[in-house]
């Protein structure tokens, strides 16, 4: 994972480079001004996430409702 950062509240492995692409825009939180907007609206979208996800939990695998949101951070 060298190459990668961690999303602290998503989980999800985010690219430190990519050819052709600036830096800027590769980091999510680095897109908005005010970081904690950032965490609000991370935090609210990882909630519904979760919501939605409710419907179909029961058909899912272990495995699949780990890959969801974690809210590492906070």
């Amino acid at each position: 994972y060298e190459k990668y950062h961690i999303h602290s509240v998503f989980g999800v492995a985010q690219p430190r480079e990519c050819p052709g692409v600036p830096k800027e825009v590769l980091s999510p939180r680095a897109t908005w001004n005010n970081d904690e907007a950032y965490y609000k609206t991370a935090f609210k979208l990882t909630n519904a996430f979760r919501e939605n996800f409710k419907k179909f939990e029961a058909y899912a695998s272990e495995e699949i409702r780990r890959g969801g949101p974690q809210r590492y951070a906070f």
